[in-house]
């Protein structure tokens, strides 16, 4: 069914608002709303994230915008809420990104007068707040303003029926939606001719019938007490469509030709989720937060699936403590017949823990450029016999790197306080953003947080620079994470008590649960591994019994 956006706006604002939701959903439909209780009231109605919210700041006071957004994202029924503002204050920035809102646009354009076609702010008619404004109030408390609400003139246009001569709303085809006795209310009960007080799987229905040439399939659609079809599923889909790939609700069935997996012959219905670590510089510690990561999911009761795509110079099999590494280059050659046989899969893994198994790097780098296929193939597999797929990537994206993030279910912007980071990181997720990954499902993740040079200030830059929702940040591990890292004890460095044990231990807890996991409690190898000294030490020669030393 096609999106809906709620759009919190005076009437003469609603054509602008409107062209930003066609550049960011094309063919959505929009919803006037004149107040922010009056939004929230309405995101209630939808099922859990199945709407998406567009908010013009300047009518409203910021601390109330910031609290509506608290409580969209908090509720959960809206994926993505964008919200536009007169002038880049960062602190207000800052303030409506740490709230939840996915995107912080400056709105030079808004007429803030509600009046249509006026591409300045009216300063008369700007609100203006009082000192007791701020004060704690009660919810639907009237605000203290000097001159006239914006909405109370949205309200009166709607009343006389007083129209601009353009039309702000089009329909599915692209003609004006006539107005006639549909006036354009403040509490819209009609949009691009659908009546929104039907359920909205008959929204779908009744455009549908309008267009006798769109057929949707059953896949696209959900059913009654069908679970809505997660985000990797819908790329699939949308790719099936078009004779690149399978739909992902049909199982895929493997050529004639090609040997079957055993593997193949239960498929679950549900796919793990795939994870990729990316940066725009090198040394950040994506390979460092992959493999802790990993092993952070097996101790969650996961079967983690690593993949290494810096298939060149990559090193995260030791990071993992993999003494006689296997090369994935071995899948090139099975992968020409359009499918992985499972020897050939095992044959190139590397069994790292209970619960965490690798694949990659190859071993000859010039065979990287023909990694591609193999690695499509793989990722396919994995995402079905595994609990989740961990990627790192490499700092230069080949096609096989742009696969894999492009089937990301999140991805991991990685950044530190190097000083090139956050312009890097800025540069990685404009790319991540053209190879189809929203900004919905990328997180910037600040490494080494609290080490000298890395404080809240060098942090908040980051953040602010990635512009992203979501927000990691992983502690410094000083030299005690470097040692054990460089003995391949990543399983050891996320069973500790540290500061960065408890960090990427949260991180990945929470980030599994968002992404659909069916996580357990804390294997008690936590406490074991962060407590255990059966380690080996060395024997010092003066070191006897019976030596009084």
């Amino acid at each position: 069914m096609k999106a809906i956006w709620l759009a919190c706006c005076a009437c003469g604002d609603y054509g602008l608002l409107q062209q930003e939701v066609e550049g960011r959903d094309v063919g959505a439909q929009v919803l006037r709303v004149g107040d922010l209780d009056g939004l929230v009231s309405m995101a209630r109605a939808f099922p859990s994230r199945r709407g998406a919210a567009i908010i013009a700041a300047s009518l409203f006071d910021t601390e109330d915008v910031r609290k509506t957004v608290v409580r969209l994202t908090a509720e959960g029924r809206v994926s993505r809420v964008v919200v536009l503002i007169e002038t880049l204050d960062p602190s207000d920035i800052e303030g409506l990104f740490r709230a939840g809102a996915t995107e912080v646009i400056a709105a030079h354009s808004l007429c803030g007068n509600g009046r249509a076609g006026e591409g300045t702010v009216d300063s008369d008619r700007r609100m203006t707040i009082e000192p007791d404004a701020f004060a704690d109030r009660e919810s639907g408390a009237p605000r203290a303003t000097r001159g006239p609400r914006v909405d109370e003139y949205g309200k009166a246009e709607a009343e006389h029926g007083r129209r601009p001569r353009d039309p702000l709303a089009y329909d599915d085809t692209g003609g004006p939606v006539p107005y006639g006795d549909d006036v354009l209310a403040e509490e819209m009960g009609y949009v691009h001719g659908v009546n929104l007080t039907d359920e909205l799987d008959e929204v779908e229905g009744f455009a549908g019938a309008d267009e006798p040439c769109a057929v949707a399939s059953l896949a696209s659609v959900p059913q009654p007490g069908q679970p809505v079809m997660p985000a990797w599923a819908q790329r699939v889909t949308a790719a099936g469509e078009t004779g690149t790939l399978s739909p992902a609700s049909v199982s895929p069935v493997p050529a004639p030709s090609a040997p079957a997996p055993s593997a193949d012959a239960s498929i679950p219905s549900r796919r793990a989720p795939v994870v990729c670590a990316v940066s725009g510089s090198g040394g950040c510690g994506k390979s460092t937060i992959v493999a802790t990561m990993a092993h952070a999911a097996s101790l969650l009761g996961l079967r983690a699936a690593v993949l290494d795509l810096d298939l060149m110079f990559g090193n995260l099999y030791d990071l993992l403590g993999v003494d006689a590494p296997h090369d994935m280059a071995m899948l090139i050659e099975p992968s020409a017949a359009g499918a992985l046989a499972e020897p050939d899969i095992v044959a190139a893994s590397m069994r790292v823990a209970p619960g965490v198994t690798l694949w990659g790097p190859v071993a000859a780098p010039e065979k990287a450029e023909l990694m591609a296929r193999p690695v499509e193939l793989l990722l396919d597999v994995l995402c079905r016999e595994s609990d989740v797929v961990f990627v790192d990537t490499s700092v230069f994206w080949g096609d096989a790197v742009a696969a894999a993030v492009a089937a990301s279910d999140r991805c991991l912007v990685v950044g530190d306080a190097a000083v090139s980071s956050a312009t890097s990181a800025s540069r990685v997720i404009e790319l991540a953003s053209r190879v189809g990954v929203p900004r919905t499902r990328m997180s910037a993740v600040f490494n080494r947080f609290g080490a000298r040079g890395a404080d809240e200030d060098v942090a908040m830059r980051f953040e602010i620079a990635c512009a992203l929702s979501s927000k990691i940040r992983i502690a410094d591990g000083g030299q005690d994470l470097a040692a054990l890292m460089a003995f391949g004890r990543a399983d050891e460095a996320v069973g500790q008590a540290s500061a960065f044990a408890t960090s990427v231990r949260e991180a990945t807890r929470e980030m599994l649960v968002e992404l659909g996991c069916a996580v357990g409690p804390w294997s008690d190898m936590v406490a074991d591994r962060a407590t255990r000294t059966e380690r080996p030490r060395i024997r010092l020669p003066w070191s006897r019994e019976g030596d009084s030393r």
